[in-house]
């Protein structure tokens, strides 16, 4: 996983409007969380990719944001002292989920702790703190939706450098050039491309999170998928045309994964296309984009069909889908492995047409405008 951007005019399709929802750029395996720090502690993080040397203390309290938003207006856009520069750190999905195991709120809760003693001894007893803040927009104005920051210090700061870390990346640059285009009131600037953080049904309850954000509809046509593995043909069309199912199609998909329910719906509209009958590269592209999120081979193959389905998916489908479910130089290592697999044409294409600084800088220029 990279850091990847999106428009802003994309960045809300989909996303829940109110409420604690936690917002990040997360995997099975890993999540984004964001700090703002002086230049001394940042250079020694980048350098060493972890915390430490003379700037830095572990038995001050430090916190992480997944939500890349919250962070900026923080931050204002790494325009305050001391926050110059804006690391994105990518951690394990096991330790984040871990931080929100030990956490205990940074204010009281009645309806979690019952009593003021209760809270206070949860307090003695963990290093970690969590606070729900308003969610803010990149203009710096107030959402009804919320967002988390978790704090830590001492044994569980340690943990954090030593054992959750596995990357820490530079974004400073990034965040004041879209600084400086939102004080120019320019139309177009990115930010993180972020959805909803799937996490066990404990933290959610933990933590106020809603237990559902699946539709009715959704719901049902992923029962009969689990029921019989498969869609009727009447339900699938309905997915395939402007209105309320789309709608709420394109909300799961932004938001969660399931690995079955999106090869079979990609397998079935690459049938569609071949067979004749209507269905739009618009089409094709959303049920690949879930598709892809599940981040294997198996799905990049998948991918690749669908835009070699005929000769207007090869020069309508966006070439790089293909490189979303395994970043850049995966996906060139797996298809010039695949001998015979592929025209040379093919592989000379996505060898050529594509640069590592064009897909993570801007891969997600046009990202979601199928959705």
């Amino acid at each position: 996983m990279t850091f990847q951007t999106i428009p802003y005019h994309s960045y809300e399709k989909g996303l829940p409007q109110a409420g604690n929802f936690i917002l990040g750029q997360a995997d099975t395996q890993s999540i984004v969380v964001y700090q703002a720090f002086n230049h001394p502690i940042a250079d020694y993080a980048l350098a060493h990719q972890k915390f430490g040397g003379t700037a830095y203390s572990f038995n001050r309290m430090t916190w992480i944001k997944p939500n890349f938003l919250w962070m900026m207006y923080r931050s204002g856009w790494a325009s305050k002292a001391n926050q110059e520069r804006i690391l994105a750190i990518k951690m394990s999905k096991a330790g984040f989920e871990s931080l929100l195991e030990q956490g205990v709120y940074s204010s009281f809760q009645p309806d979690y702790y019952g009593t003021m003693e209760n809270w206070q001894a949860a307090l003695g007893n963990s290093e970690v703190r969590i606070q729900w803040d308003p969610d803010h927009n990149p203009y710096g104005e107030k959402l009804a939706r919320r967002a988390i920051q978790i704090g830590m210090k001492g044994r569980s700061l340690e943990q954090f450098n030593e054992e959750f870390v596995q990357e820490i990346w530079d974004v400073s640059e990034f965040v004041r050039q879209q600084g400086d285009k939102i004080k120019n009131k320019e139309d177009v600037f990115f930010v993180a491309n972020e959805s909803i953080v799937a996490l066990p049904e404990a933290l959610k309850e933990k933590y106020a999170i809603p237990q559902t954000f699946i539709a009715p509809e959704i719901a049902d046509l992923i029962a009969e998928f689990e029921l019989s593995q498969a869609i009727s043909d009447l339900h699938f069309q309905q997915l395939l045309l402007e209105g309320t199912w789309r709608k709420q199609f394109v909300e799961y998909i932004r938001n969660c994964t399931h690995e079955g329910l999106s090869r079979y719906l990609l397998k079935k509209a690459i049938e569609f296309r071949k067979s004749g009958q209507e269905l739009m590269c618009e089409d094709l592209l959303m049920f690949s984009y879930f598709t892809s999120k599940n981040g294997s081979s198996e799905d990049l193959d998948l991918i690749m069909e669908a835009k070699l389905a005929d000769f207007d998916t090869w020069c309508g489908f966006d070439g790089e889908m293909i490189f979303y479910p395994l970043g850049y130089e995966a996906t060139l290592a797996y298809l010039n492995e695949q001998e015979g697999q592929f025209s040379e044409r093919t592989l000379a294409y996505f060898n050529t047409a594509f640069s590592k600084e064009y897909l993570y800088e801007d891969i997600n220029s046009r990202a979601l405008w199928y959705l």
